[in-house]
């Protein structure tokens, strides 16, 4: 597969999904947040059932940017408190850009879609499976994901995923710039 990518399996994410329990506010709190930062709900996202819980989210510094074609990340109130990820990723790959946790209910999906902006154009996207089974289609490619797996995959082509599990699918999204030899 070119497009999907499993770079390991077998993760252990016990200590993520831990303070993820800790702290069950965080996820949605993003949406009381005023016209500077960007959330999956803010593009069209939001008739997707998706829970989200940003740690690093887009920003703008005027309402009438799109934040796909801007490099402002901003760190939310929540990233402090999950450092076990914070740590994970620092650990295995330094800097990180826009990154948050999402889930899926059971039998839920996110459809096709690509992620759009100039951002998109000079970073790697990548899942860390934190719950559940689930299938992840990228272009004409799938592979059904299990917790404690981490992938890469192609976003500058057609993407989405179906929950298969019998409990919600939690996974951490994050960005990484490319190298030079990526772009």
């Amino acid at each position: 597969m070119k497009n999907i990518k499993i770079l390991k399996t077998g993760i252990d994410i016990s200590k993520i999904l831990a303070q993820l329990q800790q702290y069950p506010e965080d996820w949605e709190a993003q949406k009381n947040m005023d016209g500077q930062v960007e959330s999956l709900l803010d593009r069209g996202y939001d008739d997707i059932p998706v829970g989200v819980l940003q740690l690093v989210m887009g920003g703008v510094n005027d309402p009438s940017e799109f934040v796909g074609d801007t490099e402002i990340c901003i760190p939310t109130a929540a990233f402090e408190k999950h450092d076990e990820v914070i740590n994970f990723l620092a650990e295995s790959f330094g800097e990180v850009s826009r990154c948050g946790f999402l889930s899926i209910p059971i039998g839920g999906e996110v459809g096709l879609h690509i992620d759009e902006g100039k951002y998109y154009l000079t970073k790697d996207r990548y899942h860390l499976s934190i719950q559940g089974r689930y299938e992840y289609t990228v272009g004409d490619e799938t592979v059904t994901v299990e917790p404690g797996t981490l992938l890469w995959f192609n976003n500058k082509l057609m993407h989405g995923a179906k929950n298969i599990g019998n409990c919600v699918r939690v996974t951490f999204v994050f960005d990484v710039p490319m190298t030079d030899s990526d772009i």
